[in-house]
């Protein structure tokens, strides 16, 4: 997971109140564009500039229309600078750089915030020069200088301290625990996280205690703590769920699902992948829409907007007393006006060129990077087959040696020796004769059983379960473990390279339990589930480390064969506890 501290970015929202008149539900804020149109009518410069601010708080805070809030901040701001009113020039100067900091305009959103700084100290606002330095920190942290960051952190600290400000306090321990997690401070950043909980659940505002719990979550995962981790997103999700299109639950989705796969928990950890994808490509939905709206938006008020251009400029005009002056200012605000826009649309159509080039490279990139690793995956699959064909090839040779040279061999001396025990006429040396011909016989069998065991003749005449019947009978019931066969549904025609992948499995297996486990019993289970083998097989012997003894070279042979077979494996030992193996193998249709 690529979390690091990038988890949240969280920009400080310091919205100073636009007055009661302006209130922010859907009713008011078509109460607020009738009122728009009239404040045009009558020129009235201070009503049009706060109407202009109530409309880019609602975008920004109902519509998440970042780039159409700009906008009307931009006119905000232009009329409020008609009315020389510095107060809200400022405000929506902050707002402005906000927005900047957003589309990760940091250098311009930090020229912005150090001319506001000035002013802000100048009347000695605390409460501003706080907010000032927690933007600051994000600049600085989204660009990667700590040492800055963390100097813009205690800065804002220095102001915080003189105030009573507790959604500026939350803010400032939020930003502190990004802080400590980048440095790797983990303990540190649990306490403040502890706090910031506390805190934000005090001031009832559901979104901060969503990113506390998010970031605490962070904290846990980076120490492996994944079932805390876990909790805490799960309570973050709690009140982000009910936030449509929201990144910040993108993200939490995102570690949730990292959480689960660390943990082994598979079915959840697909789940909150999915969860993951299925929101992303709503929020890419939902911004195509916004996208889609705003270039009709801009359409359709290109004439509004030479108007307001007009108006803007009425108050220049009227101490104009010269007609043909104004009509030649009219023509060359149109023209601007007109130039601008082609401008912006050139400009626009390139920088949409570049990213399409752009995407259109990574998805190439992508592709190739697909091509290469199906390429590695061919290559090692057919490294596999190569070495186990090579391997089969190389015991059928040896089998076939056993059998008709030294097989052969030791039968002819068996005869002579009978022949000549036959005519032998001294009857002291008839024992041994007797004792020869039993060790010839011993030596006969033990030929015929490592023949047996190189090449199974039982597996191409009779097929896997009948020759695996016979594996189990030619091991010493006597002396050996008692090894209990049970097979449901397994076909009888499977293909003869599976077939003697999965007899090597059970017979390396079975070898290992009973030369090395010492086992007094063995369960070996076969089922067919769907187009799958499974494979389970359990003894009571001293078992192993499994970690320690992992890459021992029966256990390597034996997932060399699982993995050529694209199945999967699992191994549970513990020592004095007995050995489980379960087995998946894909036999296909």
């Amino acid at each position: 997971m690529i979390r690091h501290t990038t988890f949240f970015i969280f920009f400080i929202l310091i919205n100073i109140p636009f007055g009661n008149l302006y209130a922010q539900d859907d009713t008011s804020h078509e109460a607020n564009i009738k009122a728009l149109n009239e404040a045009r009518k009558n020129k009235d410069y201070k009503k049009l500039a706060d109407l202009y601010s109530a409309l880019a708080k609602y975008e920004e805070e109902t519509n998440r229309n970042y780039e159409r809030s700009f906008e009307y901040l931009r006119r905000a701001l232009e009329y409020y600078n008609l009315e020389k009113d510095t107060v809200n020039i400022k405000d929506a100067e902050y707002d402005m750089a906000r927005h900047l900091i957003e589309n990760g305009m940091y250098n311009e959103a930090f020229d912005a915030f150090k001319e506001l700084e000035k002013y802000y100290l100048e009347i000695d606002d605390k409460q501003k020069l706080a907010a000032i330095g927690l933007q600051y920190f994000t600049i600085y942290f989204e660009k990667l200088d700590i040492n800055k960051a963390k100097d813009a952190l205690d800065k804002s600290k220095v102001y915080l301290d003189s105030i009573n400000d507790q959604t500026l306090h939350i803010r400032y321990l939020i930003e502190s625990i990004r802080y400590h997690e980048i440095i790797r401070e983990y303990d540190e950043a649990l306490v403040l996280s502890n706090l910031c909980i506390e805190e934000s659940l005090l001031s009832e505002n559901n979104l901060d205690q969503a990113k506390c719990l998010a970031l605490r979550g962070n904290i846990s995962f980076e120490t492996e703590d994944y079932l805390v981790a876990i909790y805490d997103y799960e309570q973050s999700l709690s009140y982000l769920e009910k936030i449509p299109y929201s990144k910040n639950r993108l993200e939490v989705y995102g570690n949730l699902a990292e959480c689960y796969g660390r943990l082994e928990d598979y079915e959840k950890a697909y789940e909150y992948r999915i969860n993951y994808a299925d929101l992303q490509d709503s929020i890419l939905n939902e911004n195509r829409v916004m996208a889609v709206n705003n270039i009709t938006y801009k359409f359709e008020t290109r004439q509004k907007n030479a108007e307001i251009k007009l108006l803007e400029k009425e108050k220049a005009f009227a101490q104009e007393s010269n007609l043909q002056q104004k009509r030649a200012l009219t023509v060359l605000v149109v023209a601007m006006t007109g130039l601008l826009f082609g401008i912006y649309y050139i400009v626009r159509f390139y920088r949409e060129k570049i990213n399409t080039a752009k995407i259109i490279e990574e998805q190439n990139n992508k592709i190739n990077k697909q091509t290469i690793n199906e390429l590695q995956d061919k290559i090692q699959i057919n490294s596999m087959y190569s070495m186990i064909q090579g391997q089969e090839i190389e015991r059928e040779r040896i089998a076939k040696d056993l059998h008709d040279s030294l097989g052969g061999l030791l039968s002819t001396i068996k005869l002579q020796v009978d022949n000549i025990r036959n005519n032998e006429s001294n009857v002291e040396m008839i024992p041994a004769f007797q004792n020869a011909t039993q060790l010839l016989d011993t030596a006969v069998s033990e030929v015929r059983s490592i023949s047996q065991n190189l090449q199974p003749g039982a597996l191409s005449r009779l097929g896997l379960i009948p020759s695996i019947k016979d594996l189990i009978n030619r091991y010493d019931s006597k002396t050996g473990p008692e090894i209990i066969f049970q097979h449901f549904d397994i076909p009888t025609k499977i293909d003869q390279t599976i077939s003697l992948s999965i007899y090597r499995i059970i017979q390396e297996i079975l070898n290992n339990a009973i030369k090395h486990a010492k086992a007094n019993e063995i369960l070996l289970q076969l089922n067919k589930e769907g187009n799958e083998i499974v494979i389970h097989i359990e003894d009571d012997g001293v078992g192993f480390d499994a970690k320690r003894n992992y890459q021992s070279m029966g256990l390597k042979n034996i997932k060399s064969r699982v993995n050529y077979m694209k199945g999967s494996i699992e191994i549970d030992s513990r020592i004095g506890e007995g050995t489980s193996f379960l087995i998946h193998v894909n036999i296909g249709a």
